[in-house]
């Protein structure tokens, strides 16, 4: 490995994860870093696509794809690898501004998109993150978000690593070993997407005394529903529940504590202030207040671009001018604060009004038994499109009990016309849904 080279990374979280790491961004070598969810086809894209030149993986993920001599993450085989050297700075620290580290999104093209982040970005975002989660070396912190993932790695992991605080790495999500780690370890802080809270709160392990010491949780990666954050605040009355709004091409960018929260409760909060922020109603118009438009930012914390995929590059910093268009359409209120209101390729256009799935979506999640839900656009022949959901529950419940609970929440022609019950909502590897497989199983 020589300063330029590029690694690719597969594997779970370990400790040999984190040494390898922060071993290879030590070489001055640009790190990939795929999931170990993606299928062997998937992983040779990314791996052509991103000219790996090594990769570090688990044993299994090797064999399941096919690949040659690559490095182990097995704890021994790794320890074997490694032995005999030291800890010499191998000096190659080169530019902050070359490509040093890329995570995995959801790709148009059927294939996963790698946003590509300088040196400079991934210091940005340690910056935010210590200055608005509050992370201090005093922190004892739980690693459960894959490393690899741009919220566990770039937003969690390695911020905590540049304030020295203690990390707790966990392979998974497991609410069972979460809840052992913070009696054993004393976790101060954990980072948690909406769907963790729930099965945190709805686990029978579950056990507020266990966590009374748990001051801090951040959260996102998903939209939140009110009545989750309200019911997990009751549960957890000494814990802080802190929104964070980002994506792997933008960085950890909007954020949301609890005064906020109590006054402008359905907002992701306001620009951290690291970059720019502005909410376009067409490519050079910023929408005025009040009025819907795509959220775009602009500075530091931006990826370079998709890993050899320029024509998506282009396509998400379109208008030329540094910009990214996130895809999200978002309204800002008087005061500055941010609300989402879906997203733009999402939209539902039904008998000539626009439908946006997380307007529908907010109000399903907080039904009682509801414990995921997605809504969808399925074609009919008179209105163009019907808005359709497919929904996860944790006990019984029939259509009726879910069109009973919206009818008074919202107007007739936001109301599911289809409902259908499903054991798990079809998820890339980043663990976004994948509407267009629901559209396709119901349509």
């Amino acid at each position: 490995m020589i300063p330029g080279d590029t690694v690719a990374f597969i594997g779970h979280n370990s400790v040999e994860y984190a040494i390898a790491y922060f071993g290879v961004a030590g070489a001055g070598a640009a790190s990939l870093h795929l999931s170990a969810r993606m299928t062997p086809e998937e992983i040779r894209h990314c791996l052509d696509s991103g000219d790996a030149k090594n990769v570090i993986c688990e044993e299994g993920v090797a064999e399941t794809a096919g690949l040659e001599n690559t490095v182990p993450l097995d704890r021994e085989a790794f320890a074997g690898f490694i032995a005999g050297d030291d800890d010499t700075d191998p000096g190659c620290d080169g530019p902050i501004d070359t490509p040093s580290s890329a995570s995995y999104t959801g790709g148009t093209t059927g294939f996963p998109k790698g946003g590509m982040h300088t040196a400079q970005s991934r210091l940005t975002w340690a910056t935010i993150a210590h200055e608005f989660f509050d992370i201090t070396p005093a922190e004892i912190m739980a690693v459960a978000a894959p490393i690899g993932h741009a919220a566990g790695g770039l937003i969690w992991f390695q911020p905590g690593a540049c304030a020295a605080a203690t990390q707790v790495i966990l392979p998974g999500w497991d609410v069972t070993a979460f809840i052992d780690a913070v009696e054993t370890h004393g976790i101060t802080a954990k980072f948690l997407v909406p769907a963790q809270i729930h099965m945190l709160i709805e686990h029978p392990a579950f056990d507020a005394c266990a966590l009374s010491g748990l001051p801090k949780i951040v959260y996102g990666g998903a939209p939140a529903s009110l009545g989750l954050i309200e019911r997990a605040d009751g549960m957890l009355p000494g814990c802080e529940f802190i929104q964070n709004y980002g994506m792997t091409e933008i960085g950890p960018t909007v954020t949301l504590c609890k005064k906020d929260r109590d006054k402008y409760p359905e907002a992701i909060g306001h620009p951290t202030g690291h970059t720019e922020c502005a909410i376009f109603s067409a490519p050079g118009t910023e929408a005025a207040i009040g009025e819907i438009g795509e959220l775009c930012f602009r500075g530091p914390t931006l990826m370079n671009g998709y890993i050899g995929d320029p024509k998506q590059t282009a396509e998400f910093f379109r208008t030329g001018e540094g910009w990214g268009w996130t895809g999200d359409l978002a309204v800002r209120n008087e005061d500055g604060v941010i609300s989402l209101i879906g997203r733009s390729k999402d939209m539902i256009i039904s008998s000539g009004l626009n439908i946006h799935p997380a307007e529908i979506e907010r109000v399903l999640i907080d039904i009682p038994g509801v414990a995921e839900c997605a809504v969808f656009g399925l074609p009919d022949e008179t209105i163009g499109e019907l808005p359709a959901v497919a929904i996860v529950t944790t006990g019984p419940m029939s259509a009726d009990d879910i069109l009973a609970a919206c009818g008074h929440r919202l107007p007739r022609h936001k109301r599911p016309r289809r409902v259908k019950f499903i054991d798990a909502l079809p998820k890339s590897p980043a663990g976004k849904v994948l509407r267009t497989e629901l559209q396709a199983r119901f349509g």
